[in-house]
């Protein structure tokens, strides 16, 4: 959960609720005291203080501490509220009741935010046949007007009907406003990953590498783990595009990109720096380690068949390898790979090069 909800699951909905109970329990009060409520005071007071503990109970606590579903947790709290307020609507005898019924429609509110449409006709439902049951008892044992009774009993199930059906259709809103908003979600994490993608070959962007040299150098400047960086270029890679065709050397670089994915491990990192110039993360891999597996990706390129070309063709690439030192620039170090990688160019290409000291 984030602050805002821990905010609001703490102390926003608990003094809402207890704001919205006082409100109800003073006007109740305010119509017992000028005599249209058929109960005594004492009555009235003990029907309000056992409605007023459990609603402030099942309010305050935590879904958790109860040991029930959620569902279940949700379902007890709506009908509770909605037992209290139907009690006291129906000590009314007046048109008042109608009004005080109409509450019970936060109930059903407040469950569709959490429970399906099928749960909410449950609710609502089971509220409808909670009053006619009170209103049955209260006739048993005292005078009614049955036609009033009839009437407000047919009213009030208008009102929950119709205010079910705009329930349910605000569900359906916010069902689609939820699929959206995923959707939504979901193209933009693509577009976020298309912009750390090199579009041609698939691997991480200059960009994306730059960033993750930089938190890997935070790392080694804490001494928490050290990275070592190779850096690669293809060897007379304009003789492809020249004898080629473009197209082909599209097809070089995607091929030569699956090979260098497939000799790093999953923790390692590598992008398409430019051109047919490659960077290789290898995270907490001395030089070493690098060598060995800059030595395994220069092997298979050179084995490496490209469709388009001739069968004699050979692909070559140059390697200079580094171990980034704690304290220096991310610059410094891509600038040792690069001399490293142009000493293996001067010696014959085809080869990987340590940088010196």
């Amino acid at each position: 959960m984030d602050f805002l909800g821990k905010i609001y699951e703490r102390f926003i909905r608990p003094f809402a609720l207890a704001g919205g109970l006082i409100a109800y329990v003073v006007f109740t009060w305010a119509l017992q005291q000028n005599g249209f409520i058929r109960a005594t005071e004492d009555v009235y007071l003990q029907i309000v203080a056992m409605w007023s503990i459990g609603f402030v109970a099942l309010a305050i606590i935590p879904n958790t501490r109860l040991g029930l579903d959620t569902n279940v947790t949700v379902l007890i709290r709506t009908m509770w509220c909605n037992i209290g307020v139907v009690v006291m609507a129906v000590l009314v005898p007046d048109v008042v009741r109608i009004f005080m019924l109409v509450v019970t429609l936060f109930g059903l509110m407040y469950a569709s935010l959490h429970l399906n449409r099928g749960h909410v006709a449950v609710m609502g439902f089971l509220t409808y046949l909670f009053y006619v049951l009170c209103s049955a008892g209260l006739a048993s044992y005292t005078e009614t007007d049955p036609e009033f009774e009839f009437f407000l009993g047919l009213g009030f199930g208008f009102i929950l009907a119709g205010g079910s059906i705009l329930i349910f259709e605000g569900q359906e809103l916010r069902a689609e406003l939820r699929h959206r908003n995923e959707a939504l979600r979901e193209t933009m994490g693509r577009l976020q990953e298309m912009a750390l993608r090199d579009e041609l070959t698939g691997v991480h962007n200059r960009r994306y590498i730059l960033d993750v040299l930089n938190r890997q150098k935070s790392l080694a400047d804490r001494e928490q783990q050290g990275f070592t960086v190779c850096y690669c270029d293809l060897d007379h890679f304009k003789q492809v595009n020249d004898q080629f065709g473009h197209v082909t050397g599209d097809k070089a670089l995607r091929q030569f990109a699956e090979l260098a994915t497939g000799v790093v491990r999953n923790i390692d990192y590598v992008a398409r720096f430019g051109g047919e110039e490659f960077v290789l993360v290898l995270v907490g891999a001395d030089e070493v380690a690098a060598e060995n597996v800059a030595n395994r990706l220069r092997v298979r390129t050179s084995e490496m068949w490209i469709p388009g070309t001739r069968d004699d063709f050979v692909l070559n690439v140059s390697i200079g390898v580094t171990s980034f030192r704690s304290g220096e620039r991310v610059e410094d170090a891509l600038n040792r790979a690069d001399r490293a990688l142009y000493s293996a160019k001067i010696g014959g290409r085809d080869r990987v090069v340590v940088a010196d000291g």
